[in-house]
């Protein structure tokens, strides 16, 4: 006689209770977790559930590959998937692929994806970034202008793809302009082909801002063997680790300081001044990244979440081109006048970009602040921004609540230095390059605080959030992370203490500088959300 089936006769049963425990218990102890859901998996390898979560939890613990073989297995095994399960199956192998680098295979699952589920934002983050890595731009913005999805994430794509495909001819342009090719280019007729393609891209793509601009551009630079040329940018495939999650606009604080909800009208001061300066394109020489968003940046968050009022009586903002020698001294001046005539207002000068020494400098008295038009190798205190004036001009006011802020620096590190942008003779391994000076802490004996980017060690740029390290771990710090930073009790606000500490503590690898303590408060952190 047969007997009775017990309950948990069937082993599958069992299998699966064990893998709800394993998945609730991998959050608190990892590998416990783990081997519970490949008991499991060996106990019922038929439940394509089980299979899943075991791959989610490989994936999550770093076990890339072994994520990897069991979605694959799970795709072409004979048990079906239920729909929403196979999107999610394919999209997770079509991205741990790209992250163990396997670009072509990749590109190849999300694309066969899409195919299936057009819509998979998933499936088409690995398509477009697996393009993007391979350096097939064009290709990427094609596909994703027309692939039908729509909303914030794909414009941002789109824009994306069209920058990376806007670098790569304004490369053959510098290219074909360099002293060296310039006159080879012309006769091989590389100058025209390269007006042609852009050309080309407009009547194909006539709403793309970025392709418009850059026609318009290339015909300047062109006509104008002067004109300035859009600093050079970096290409996914030759930056970008060639395996691993390289979202490089993951951490970008844009759309948090976008949202900002504004301080309220009776915390605003009538007697707050700042002169916040960025500057990404000079004319001569080589730039600084990012610097203009650091400049943008900060000036948004002082306005919405600081004490600062945003007309221009209150905030100047020079960006770029509007960064020139006579335009710094006269903002100069006018920050100094606004302390003459408020003794007790808060005043800000902020500065993103190059800085030099003179000729035979030794002490930072002898240091610059280039602006947007100065020349390779002709700064002087007579048309730059010197430290001395800045520091002698501010000296002299009584006012208790001054700052200097500085993202660049002046010592003998490679990447504090100038470096000459096209010069004969130059070659990719060997440039040509102008040192600053090392520090010297006696010129900081002045009764302001100043910060500094970096003194002996070199400068950081945040190259995944897009700015300069100093002022990106700045603004995280005034954004809130800063508010107890130097082992006060957090008050709501970020004075200019917490947040240097915050950045010392992101930063350990480099020496920012904050002269002397200063409580000066310049951002709210809590209250309207």
């Amino acid at each position: 006689m047969a007997k009775p089936l017990g309950e948990h006769s069937n082993p599958c049963v069992v299998a699966r209770e064990m893998a709800v425990k394993g998945i609730a218990l991998f959050e608190r102890q990892q590998e416990q977790g783990l081997a519970a859901m490949e008991g499991a998996a060996a106990m019922c390898s038929s439940d394509p559930n089980i299979a899943f979560n075991l791959g989610l939890a490989h994936y999550l613990a770093g076990h890339l590959e072994k994520a990897e073989a069991l979605w694959e297995v799970l795709l072409t095994a004979p048990a079906s998937l239920e729909a929403a399960n196979r999107e999610k199956t394919l999209s997770n192998l079509a991205w741990v692929k790209f992250e163990l680098g396997k670009d072509k295979e990749a590109f190849q699952l999300a694309s066969d994806g899409f195919a299936l589920y057009p819509g998979s934002w998933s499936l088409a983050h690995s398509k477009l970034f697996s393009l993007f890595r391979m350096g097939r731009y064009l290709e990427a913005y094609d596909w994703i202008s027309r692939s039908g999805l729509t909303g914030v994430r794909a414009e941002q794509w789109q824009h994306q793809a069209a920058e990376y495909m806007v670098e790569t001819l304004w490369r053959k342009f510098r290219a074909c302009t360099s002293p060296r090719r310039g006159e080879a280019c012309e006769q091989s007729g590389q100058l025209p082909a390269i007006r042609q393609a852009v050309n080309l891209l407009v009547k194909e793509y006539p709403r793309e801002i970025h392709f418009i601009e850059a026609k318009n551009l290339l015909l300047s630079a062109y006509l104008d063997k002067g004109a300035i040329l859009p600093y050079p940018m970096d290409l996914p495939h030759e930056t970008w680790a060639k395996k691993g999650d390289v979202d490089d606009r993951s951490v970008l604080l844009d759309d948090t300081i976008k949202a900002l909800p504004p301080i309220s009208t009776w915390e605003k001061r009538e007697d707050a001044f700042a002169v916040i300066v960025g500057i990404s394109r000079y004319q001569h020489v080589r730039a600084r990244h990012f610097a203009d968003r650091d400049a943008l940046h900060l000036r948004q968050l002082l306005v919405e979440r600081g004490v600062f009022k945003g007309d221009v009586d209150h905030v100047r903002l020079r960006i770029d081109q509007e960064a020139n020698h006579k335009t710094l001294n006269d903002d100069l001046a006018w920050l100094v006048r606004q302390g003459q005539l408020n003794p007790s207002a808060i005043l800000l000068f902020y500065f993103s970009g190059l800085g030099v020494a003179k000729p035979g400098a030794i002490t930072l008295d002898d240091a610059l602040l280039l602006p947007v038009e100065a020349q390779q190798g002709q700064w002087s205190s007579h048309n730059s921004l010197s430290l001395l004036q800045l520091k002698s001009a501010l000296d002299k006011l009584p006012n208790p609540q001054i700052a200097v802020i500085l993202d660049t620096c002046f010592n003998e590190t490679q990447a504090c230095a100038v470096e000459q942008s096209a010069v004969e003779g130059r070659t990719p391994d060997k440039p040509i390059t102008l040192h600053g000076l090392a520090p010297t802490p006696e010129f900081f004996n002045g009764r302001h605080p100043w910060m500094v980017a970096a003194m002996q060690q070199k400068m950081m740029l945040h190259t995944a959030g897009r700015q300069g390290g100093l002022t990106y771990f700045l603004l995280r710090g005034l954004l809130g992370e800063g508010d107890g930073s130097a082992g006060t009790p957090p008050d709501g606000w970020v004075d200019l203490n917490e947040a240097f500490a915050f950045v010392r503590q992101q930063m350990p690898k480099v020496d920012p500088l904050l002269s002397k303590p200063s409580a000066l408060r310049l951002a709210k952190s809590k209250g309207e959300k």
